[in-house]
């Protein structure tokens, strides 16, 4: 009764565009200390790939669990994957007052598979070239088939399909293997970087690039996963499995040492406004 009240750093996981419940990253946060908040939030295989996502759900979690008990006052961090890095860098683009930290492992910088709607408003989206894609034995190669677009202004009416990334204020880490045969997630960092930079954010963006690694770059010792059967791209890609890439040794080697990054990242900066 009355005993002083314990304090957790904040942190919301996002995961790639999975629909399956998954939390070993998120207990393995738990286990180093952050209170952490596991969101899975796409609707199951057979509802199929949504038009848009409504950012104003996320804006509701992210507000709900900034006031949570326990919870350094003050803002969150963001650790996210693939499709969840988009969301994460959108979250701290229009919210910057709630977001101290972004940790976003093989970034997506545009809108693709699917628009965000916010306040009311539609964003436009950069699909990919199918003809690009390549077919191999292991399962279709996408990077190749994203869009490279630099500039989309948007309209009055709509938001740009690209990231408003220039008006984050927090502490970004990227996180990119070379050897990702997903995206192109070299453009995708760089694209990033350049559009902090232009408005003298260069500083808070942080690139670890990683020689051979591929896309999915987990925690240390989780065995590499170069393909997969991902039904939800089925129609998409007119291939169930997903090439992921990534070298066995390269791979293993970028997964040490960028967890041991992220967590000294999101140490220093998670609670910064507390």
């Amino acid at each position: 009764m009355g005993g002083k009240v314990k304090w957790w750093e904040g942190l919301i996981e996002l995961k790639g565009a999975t629909a399956s419940v998954n939390e070993s990253k998120a207990s393995l946060f738990a286990s180093r200390g952050f209170l952490i908040l596991n969101l899975t939030y796409l609707p199951p295989v057979e509802a199929g790939i949504p038009e848009y996502f409504e950012l104003d759900h996320f804006e509701e979690i992210l507000d709900w669990f900034c006031k949570y008990p326990n919870v350094v006052p003050g803002g969150i961090g963001l650790h996210a994957i693939c499709i969840g890095s988009w969301i994460a860098l959108l979250l701290a683009s229009f919210r910057s007052d709630a977001v101290n930290a972004v940790v976003a492992v093989s970034p997506i910088s545009f809108a693709h598979l699917f628009s965000f709607k916010y306040q009311g408003k539609m964003s436009g989206k950069l699909p990919t070239d199918n003809s690009k894609l390549m077919h191999t034995n292991d399962g279709v190669v996408v990077r190749h088939a994203h869009s490279t677009e630099t500039e989309d202004n948007g309209s009055a009416s709509t938001f740009s399909a690209i990231t408003p990334s220039e008006q984050i204020s927090c502490p970004v880490l990227l996180i990119c293997g070379t050897d990702d045969q997903y995206l192109n997630v070299e453009f995708n960092a760089r694209q990033i970087y350049d559009r902090m930079n232009k408005f003298g954010k260069g500083d808070l963006c942080n690139i670890l690039r990683y020689p051979g690694a591929g896309h999915l770059i987990e925690p240390p010792y989780t065995p590499l996963c170069y393909s997969q059967f991902e039904p939800l791209n089925r129609d998409r890609y007119d291939n169930p499995h997903i090439v992921w890439g990534g070298e066995s040794k390269a791979h293993a080697q970028a997964q040490e040492d960028s967890w041991s990054n992220i967590l000294a990242f999101l140490r220093k900066y998670t609670a910064q406004a507390s």
